[in-house]
């Protein structure tokens, strides 16, 4: 971890730690991070989307599961 100092919006932090529970900013700044590099990711799979080829029986897959 890199120690730094940023200048954040106060509202923002009491949100995050309000609506996901988190105690303290840094663990606020930490899931938000986190999140973005998560939605980020998501964001490359749907791009492939139509373009991988997986052969899959679909028919044979839904009877054993």
């Amino acid at each position: 971890m890199k120690r730094t100092n940023v200048v954040v919006d106060e509202k923002k932090i009491r949100e995050i730690k309000k609506h996901f529970e988190v105690a303290t900013t840094r663990d606020a700044i930490d899931l938000a991070l986190t999140e973005l590099l998560k939605a980020q990711a998501r964001k490359g799979v749907l791009k492939l989307k139509g373009r991988i080829d997986i052969p899959v029986d679909l028919d044979a897959t839904r009877r054993t599961g």
